[in-house]
Parts: structure tokens; C-alpha cells; sequence
């Protein structure tokens, strides 16, 4: 009688150990990783060889990313058990189920608005001065991508940005393309821009008093004067009516480089930089290709109008 009662009192006041590793499943688990593995829902009594192996053991896949995955205590048990020898004793506790939900990045149409509006930003020193905005057709719908170092890649569909429609959208994450979508929309982008005040006939040399500046969609308009310096004093070469957009394909300008003028003739490829002197076979204006003798080999190349005096070879 008294050694039962001994025993008693020993159950109440000191726990029972269990001689082997001690391993208690979470109720809840968030993985960054498709593979879950027993770490990643479960923690360890101690540190040692065993808890590190079986902590990196495979127990389930999470591929979704917005679905999650409820496993049991029961098959982690199985998944495992076997593989341990009689000499490796593991008391499994915790909860007798697992909800495992995979961590994601939420992308909403706010987020894509603002990548797009962040490219057009990017892209502002190749494109004429104005205030851009692209305004998709229809919001499109929040995704999940999976977490890690995200990459955005944006394709217009026109390659000169102005006039596109659509832009594409290619989502990476850790150099993996994960995500691909294209957006239709209208882009703006709002400038001042010449506009003829009056109606006027071909061959008039344009003076100040005829045109004012204006503020208009570049997107919808082709070869717009954005700088009224550039026209003021040259011949309009095509009849126009008050109201319309001057166009800078309607103004002729004088040649930049005259037939038989001598000019410097640049080369440069692969980090060479060559010149040479050439004589031009033909009047060339501002970026226009022009045949031009090279008066060393006495070849005719053909040649981009740099500059007064100065063109590149075109390789």
C-alpha cells in the first residue's frame, strides 16, 4: 500500500521523459516553398543529429498558392516511422491535423497600373517631353505569385511606346517566368504642340502670328512640332486648315549638308572610334542616309546626318 502511494505521489511531482526525441506538430503552418517538409510544421525537443535529418524530410507538396493543405498527424507519422530503427525513438505530440497555407505576394490592378506607370517614367529620356498615363480598358483581376526576388518585364506593343494599345507584363520570381499577361488600355501622353490658328496654303513661309501652342494627346498625332522654333520661318509645303496639328513631315527644312561639301566621317564599332573625310554625293537633312565618297579609298558609303559637317557610317 505504501509503495503505491509512493509511486503516486512520483507520478504527480515529477513528469515522466520520454528517451528519445520529442517532436510536436503545429496546428497551423506557412511555407515559402512548394516542398513542405517536417520542419517547416513541426518543432524539436532538442538539437541533434536525428531532429536535423528528420527535419529536412519531405512530408507534402503545396503548389497552390491560394488553396491550403490540410495534412494529418496520422500520415506524417507513416511518412516517417518507417524509415526510423528501433534504436531512433520519436514521441510524436501536437496537433492531429496540419494547415499549411503557401506565403504569396498579391498582385491588384492598382500594383500593375503602377508598374506600367513606373516603366513610362523609365523610358521618359527617350521619349518627347509630356505628362504620361496609361488608363487600362478593364481592371484586371488580383493574382498570387509566389515569394522571392521578383522581376517585371514590360513589353508595348508599339515599339516607340507612343501609339501602343497594350502593354504586356512578363512576372518572374528568382529568374523563373511565372506570370504572363497583357493589358489593352489607352496611353496619353499630354503636351503643348503647334496648332495653326489659321488656314494656310502651301508654299507659305509660316510666321509666328499664324500658329499657337497647345496642349494635346501625342499618342493620337504623327510628327507633332512640340518647339515652334523649329518651324517659325520655314516654307509649309502642304495646305492645311486652321485648327490643325502642324506636322513636322509638312515643313520642308533646309538640307544640313549641300552636295560636294567636305565632311568628317566617323566609324565607331566594338569601342573603335575611326574618322575619315569624305565628300557628300548628295544634300542630306538632320538624320537622313546620304551617299558620301570617301576620298581616301574613293568608295561611296552610305552615311546617317549627324551633324553640320559630320556623319556616321552606317556598318
Amino acid at each position: 500500500m505504501r509503495k503505491s502511494f509512493v509511486l503516486l505521489i512520483m507520478l504527480l511531482f515529477f513528469p515522466v521523459t520520454c528517451n528519445g526525441l520529442e517532436v510536436t506538430l503545429l496546428p497551423e503552418a506557412e511555407v515559402t516553398e512548394s516542398i513542405v517538409t517536417l520542419g517547416d510544421i513541426a518543432i524539436f525537443s532538442e538539437e541533434s543529429d536525428l531532429s536535423t535529418a528528420l527535419s529536412s524530410r519531405h512530408i507534402a507538396n503545396a503548389h497552390s498558392l491560394d488553396k491550403p493543405l490540410t495534412i494529418t498527424k496520422e500520415t506524417v507519422i507513416n511518412k516517417l516511422q518507417h524509415q526510423l530503427d528501433d534504436q531512433q525513438k520519436v514521441q510524436w505530440n501536437g496537433a492531429l491535423a496540419i494547415v499549411i497555407t503557401r506565403k504569396s505576394l498579391r498582385i491588384t490592378a492598382v500594383d500593375i497600373e503602377n508598374a506600367i506607370q513606373e516603366y513610362l517614367l523609365d523610358q521618359v529620356e527617350d521619349l518627347p517631353v509630356a505628362e504620361y498615363s496609361f488608363t487600362p480598358r478593364q481592371l484586371p483581376l488580383p493574382f498570387l505569385l509566389p515569394t522571392g526576388t521578383l522581376d517585371i518585364t514590360i513589353i508595348p506593343s508599339d515599339p516607340n511606346i507612343l501609339g501602343s494599345k497594350r502593354f504586356s507584363l512578363i512576372y518572374k520570381v528568382n529568374n523563373k517566368v511565372i506570370k504572363n499577361i497583357s493589358i489593352r488600355g489607352t496611353l496619353k501622353a499630354m503636351a503643348p504642340v503647334a496648332v495653326l490658328n489659321q488656314s494656310v496654303r502651301r508654299n507659305t513661309i509660316i510666321r509666328p502670328e499664324m500658329v499657337e501652342m497647345k496642349t494635346k494627346n501625342l499618342s493620337e498625332l504623327r510628327s507633332p512640332c512640340t518647339n515652334l522654333r523649329m518651324v517659325i520661318g520655314k516654307k509649309l509645303i502642304k495646305s492645311q486648315r486652321s485648327g490643325s496639328v502642324l506636322n513636322i513631315n509638312h515643313i520642308e527644312f533646309p538640307p544640313v549638308i549641300r552636295k560636294g561639301q567636305l565632311v568628317k566621317m566617323i566609324v565607331q564599332q566594338n569601342g573603335l572610334h575611326l574618322t575619315a573625310t569624305g565628300m557628300a554625293a548628295m544634300d542630306g537633312k538632320q538624320d537622313q542616309i546620304i551617299r558620301v565618297k570617301n576620298l581616301r579609298s574613293n568608295k561611296n558609303v552610305f552615311c546617317k546626318v549627324s551633324s553640320p559637317g559630320i556623319v556616321e557610317v552606317q556598318i
